[in-house]
């Protein structure tokens, strides 16, 4: 586990604040030949407030730089905004956007097909060849 105090002490000792901007206190640790993980734990603990144990998340790194979804804690934290998001909504979502990308892929396949055999059949007709060549109404008599 990282210590607070090493991470203090390693920032002091570059000349860095503890209480720097997240962007600093990374470009460090990384030219220190950190990890990213470790990165991102060392910032959290850096923000972790001692007498609660309640560790403040960089949001706008989750919000920029990850997938990740955000909490309704931490939305409330991050714009000042209530919200009532549970994991039903989320799913619901979810689901809502997979189908509309699977009716988006569908309508994209007949389509290309359609437009593929229109014009096969548009240069068979200019070209005069196979069911519009000459010969082809003979054979057929």
């Amino acid at each position: 586990m990282i210590d607070k105090n090493q991470i203090e002490n390693l920032l002091r000792a570059n000349g860095i604040a503890p209480s720097a901007k997240d962007e600093e206190i990374r470009s460090l640790l990384l030219s220190a030949k950190w990890t990213e993980n470790d990165v991102d734990t060392a910032l959290m603990v850096l923000k972790e407030n001692t007498t609660t144990k309640i560790t403040h998340i960089d949001t706008l790194h989750k919000v920029f730089h990850s997938d990740q979804r955000l909490s309704p804690t931490e939305i409330t934290d991050l714009l000042g905004i209530s919200t009532t998001l549970n994991d039903f909504d989320l799913k619901e979502s979810q689901n809502n956007q997979s189908k509309h990308q699977t009716l988006s892929v569908m309508i994209a396949v007949i389509l290309s097909l359609l437009i593929a055999v229109t014009s096969i059949g548009y240069v068979m007709y200019k070209e005069k060849a196979g069911f519009f060549h000459e010969g082809f109404n003979s054979i057929n008599d």
